[in-house]
């Protein structure tokens, strides 16, 4: 037998369209629904409130050189302002929790209020407000309550607290079990009477929510100093209050951390000006001390000084040597006792002296040029000689005099020289000492000086601390509701309009593991499909009819044709019908195949193999006494009287299995049954065997070695696709002789997969109901 045109794989093209058919026959199921999903959605949007972003650019300035042209001049060296602001760290600053804290409770919004909707509650803010509250307390009690305020008249407010009210007046401290309130009027007093719903937050929750994901913080490019912050909000004056707060807080904190800079730096300053107050005092005193101890006031011109009073002095006493020189010749010159003429000392600056010596050369001059005409007696030259002796006497005196003088004179330029010249070898060391006192004044001074003019700076810098941010756009939201995405919701909607119907439907295609499909028994097994029979009423046994042109009628008729076609000629006349188990129609399918082929009229017998489970008479509602086990047991019964025992429609032979035995395997095996069946083959045209399933008993391979071929019964949604390795065993083993398969009570929803046979005749079915 060729099977190869039931075994081929189905194109990608119909496999395609037949997935697409499996969905589109529940098309009602998909706009259902769809329709359903879709309404879910509206409601859905419906519960919820619109959020809006909000969102502001702010440029991070350049803080390197201070706070710009103000604080450039002033600490472009001292630094004390100098911070590397980058965008990152601003960003941090702005996400930190306790800035965010300190907005919110500058805006007040441990507080909600709301008015009661139908299907969401309604968030009131600002000038909508009836009424505001205060909350001066709470606890974790109070986070769970949710009291109500109305409005009682001009000076009084109801409130609510589950079953509890109390009139109470405005701008009153109420304390109640969870929280302590002040209730004062709000802007919208007048027009809006119904009641308040208040709940109470927790602001640290509030700022870890927003400091995690609510408030939004980004660079415009990367490494940039302009960056952006935006929230969503459902309240959009809510989201513009709580940026511009943010950002007002934000530099607020940045001024008080450069003002605390700049009161610290004064302090400081003001503790280093005192110790070096201190300190220059005692370094001008050590200097003053030095001066005073070495005679300095200024190392440089008192050496220039020294220098020159030594070079004097050394001068006077080179002078006074040559002096005294002079006078120790002279005085040599004097103590020979001549009364010759006595040089001048020309350098001797005494007037005596001098005198003396010119009187004593006068007269000296007088005496000779006596002598020249007198003796030495003469009186005259006597007395000249007597005022030469005590003029001589009176020099030497006076020369005695004198150089004891210039001695003493001598002495005190020598003292004096050896003075300055001391002074002079000192001026080094002086000079030393007096510099690094002179220093140390000059550092400390210095120091004094710088920190005066730095903290009159700072002092100026205070009156002009500015922000080093800049808002480059303030604070504006969208007009257009950024949550929820209705496009996006009724397409998810749609979506799943659409999905949840085909993924039920895959899931139990998936999840069901019964075969449906005529072509899961061909890819799984490769047998041949000798027919499809469609579903029928489980009631009714015989569909066959002369008259009869229902579809199963045709179906059968059309597997009567199937025989001699499929069977390539071979002998098709002996015919085994079996299943995998019981109630899959083999019992329906023995009759009802007798029915056809006996309809145009060829003699058919039918012969009841199942002696477990019997059923074809009682199906056919006939009654019998004597049975294929009557005759296998006793030697007396004849094929006769099996055949007279039988009713007949038609030219069908019914003949019952008889009694049923406790060991029917061993019975299947009698040798009379090859001569039961060899007997009827050459009676009738036809001799079909309903047997027991193969799945549960091994009966149907016993009768195999007679039969010319097997119609193996497979049940729409009731034959397991496992139970489909029994039939692949039977056709690789070859129990079974020419196996087919009959796929039987298939159902209409698969009537375009089905046609006769799978040849593509197409004919479509009618069920019966059940």
């Amino acid at each position: 037998m060729n099977s190869n045109v039931y075994q081929q794989a189905p194109s990608t093209l119909e496999n395609l369209r037949e997935n697409i058919q499996k969905y589109l026959k529940y098309w009602y199921v998909f706009i259902l629904t769809f329709i359903l999903c879709l309404g879910v959605a509206f409601l859905y949007l419906q519960t919820l409130n619109p959020r809006y972003k909000v969102s502001s650019t702010l440029m991070v300035q350049d803080d390197r050189k201070g706070e710009g042209e103000v604080k450039e001049s002033a600490f472009s060296d001292l630094n004390m302002f100098r911070n590397d602001r980058k965008a990152d760290n601003e960003m941090e600053v702005l996400r930190s929790r306790d800035l965010i804290y300190k907005t919110l409770k500058a805006l007040s919004l441990e507080t909600s209020y709301f008015n009661k909707g139908t299907l969401k509650d309604v968030e009131l803010y600002g000038k909508n407000l009836p009424v505001k509250v205060k909350l001066l307390g709470v606890n974790a009690t109070g986070y769970l309550k949710a009291p109500e305020v109305s409005p009682y008249n001009d000076h009084q407010y109801m409130l609510t607290d589950k079953d509890q009210k109390w009139i109470l007046p405005y701008d009153s401290v109420v304390q109640k079990p969870g929280y302590k309130i002040v209730v004062s009027k709000g802007p919208a007093i007048q027009n809006n009477s119904k009641p308040v719903l208040l709940k109470f937050k927790n602001l640290q929750r509030m700022a870890e929510s927003y400091s995690l994901t609510g408030l939004v913080v980004l660079p415009i490019v990367k490494d940039a100093n302009t960056i952006t912050l935006s929230i969503t909000d459902n309240i959009p004056q809510r989201g513009l209050d709580i940026l511009t707060v943010l950002i007002r807080k934000y530099n607020e904190e940045d001024v008080i951390r450069k003002n605390l800079i700049a009161v610290n730096t004064i302090k400081f300053i003001d503790k280093r000006l005192d110790a070096l107050s201190q300190d220059l005092t005692g370094v001008e005193h050590d200097v003053e001390n030095f001066k005073q101890d070495n005679s300095v006031t200024d190392v440089n011109s008192d050496a220039l000084m020294n220098v020159t009073k030594s070079g004097e002095y050394g001068q006077m006493l080179s002078n006074t040597n040559a002096q005294l020189g002079v006078l120790s010749s002279l005085e040599k010159y004097l103590q020979n006792n001549n009364l010759n003429m006595v040089p001048s000392a020309l350098n001797i600056n005494n007037a005596t002296l001098t005198d003396l010596t010119a009187k004593y050369n006068a007269t000296q001059q007088e005496r000779a040029k006596m002598l020249r005409t007198s003796e030495e007696g003469n009186p005259l030259v006597q007395n000249l000689t007597a005022q030469l002796v005590s003029l001589k006497s009176n020099i030497q005196e006076n020369v005695q005099n004198i150089k004891k003088a210039l001695q003493i004179e001598r002495n005190n330029q020598q003292a004096m020289s050896s003075r300055f010249n001391s002074k002079v070898r000192s001026v080094p060391a002086v000079e030393r000492g007096l510099l690094e006192r002179t220093r140390e004044q000059s550092v400390k001074s210095g120091l004094y000086r710088y920190l005066l003019q730095k903290r009159e700076e700072t002092t100026l810098s205070l009156s002009a601390t500015v922000p080093t941010s800049q808002i480059i756009d303030k604070p504006a939201y969208n007009s257009v509701p950024v949550a929820p995405k209705k496009q996006l919701i009724y397409l998810c909607a749609s979506f799943a309009g659409l999905l949840i119907p085909g993924a039920v439907i895959y899931g139990r295609s998936i999840l069901n593991n019964k075969v449906r499909d005529v072509k899961d028994i061909q890819l799984l097994t490769g047998v041949p499909v000798l027919g499809v029979l469609n579903h029928v009423d489980k009631n009714e046994v015989s569909v066959i009819d002369h008259n009869n042109r229902s579809t199963i009628t045709e179906l059968f008729r059309y597997i009567r044709s199937n025989l001699n076609f499929m069977n390539n000629g071979r002998p098709d006349q002996v015919m085994l019908i079996t299943s995998c188990m019981k109630s899959e129609g083999k019992t329906f399918f023995s009759i009802n195949l007798g029915l056809t082929l006996a309809s145009v009229n060829k003699k058919v017998v039918l012969l009841e193999f199942d002696m477990r489970e019997p059923q074809l008479l009682q199906k056919l509602h006939l009654d019998s006494k004597i049975g294929i086990t009557d005759y296998l047991l006793n030697p007396k019964i004849t094929i006769d009287d099996l055949l007279s025992n039988s009713r007949k429609y038609h030219d069908l032979i019914v003949v019952d299995c008889g009694p049923i035995t406790t060991s029917p395997s061993e019975l299947m095996m009698h040798p009379k049954i090859g001569k039961l069946v060899e007997e009827l083959k050459s009676r009738f045209d036809y001799v079909i065997i309903d047997t027991a399933p193969v799945g549960q008993v091994a009966d149907a391979f016993s009768l195999s070695a007679y039969t010319d071929l097997s119609i193996y019964l497979i049940r729409y949604n009731y034959t397991d696709k496992l139970q489909l390795n029994i039939l692949k065993d039977i056709l690789y083993y070859k129990k079974l002789t020419n196996p087919m398969v009959v796929f039987n009570d298939a159902k209409v929803e698969n009537s375009n997969t089905y046609g006769y046979g799978g040849f593509g005749y197409g004919y479509g079915f009618e069920v019966s109901k059940n």
